[in-house]
Order: structure tokens, then C-alpha cells, then sequence
């Protein structure tokens, strides 16, 4: 009895990891395609694989921290690479080409919930610091 109580608990907590990671992949596939239309650059393969991947305390608490990458082209031949930071499901930066950061500090990232369509294309504000 306890043994499957046991083993439902890991599955239902397993099963919740999966989500909110899944969740996280979504919101940084989203703010990469945004930074990128917002630069005039062409986001390639359509998304962001997960590159690192740790446990952080925060004052909410234990958070997730993730970096997504991605690549982009500036002019259609080169290939470039940028990243998503995530802790949790707040941004923590965007970086593209070196030289350009945005960094966003303690506020939620509630594009993509929020995403406005406009003609087919998918607009994801950025918050504005505070």
C-alpha cells in the first residue's frame, strides 16, 4: 500500500516537472522569436533547445534556472547563436549578437499567456523594467 502511494506521489511530481519544463521551453521559444523580430533577424530551425539546467534559491524560494539557446541570422548566410536565461518563469536576460542584452529583473513574464495576434504573426511584449 504504501509502496503505491509512494510510487503515484514520484509519478504525479515527475509528470509536474515535465510540465512546467514544457512550459518553460514554450516561453523561451517565445521571447527568442520576439527579441529576434525586434532586431530585424531571422530566427532559425523555429526554437530553443536547453543548454543549462540548475536549482536556484531565490526569496520566492527554489527555482529552476534555464538557458535556452537558439540561432539566429542577421543577414541570411551567417549563423549565429543566442540565449534565454529563465529562472522559473521570470526572464532573467535575452542576448543576441554580443553586444545586445535585455535584462529583466524580478518581473514575471506573462507573454505568453498574453500573446497579441497580429495578421499571423505572434507579438510577445517584453515587461518593462521597473
Amino acid at each position: 500500500m504504501a509502496s503505491t502511494l509512494a510510487a503515484i506521489i514520484i509519478l504525479g511530481l515527475i509528470v509536474i516537472f515535465w510540465m512546467e519544463a514544457a512550459r518553460a521551453r514554450e516561453l523561451a521559444a517565445g521571447i527568442s522569436r520576439a527579441a529576434c523580430e525586434k532586431e530585424r533577424y531571422q530566427l532559425l530551425d523555429d526554437g530553443v533547445y536547453l543548454q543549462r539546467f540548475a536549482l536556484r534559491w531565490t526569496p520566492a524560494g527554489l527555482r529552476f534556472r534555464r538557458m535556452y539557446r537558439f540561432d539566429y541570422s542577421i543577414d541570411g548566410a551567417l549563423r549565429q547563436s543566442g540565449y534565454v536565461l529563465l529562472l522559473g518563469t521570470q526572464l532573467e536576460a535575452v542576448h543576441i549578437q554580443g553586444r545586445h542584452t535585455i535584462e529583466q529583473e524580478s518581473t514575471p513574464v506573462e507573454a505568453h499567456s498574453e500573446k497579441a495576434k497580429t495578421k499571423g504573426a505572434e507579438v510577445i511584449p517584453f515587461p518593462k523594467k521597473r
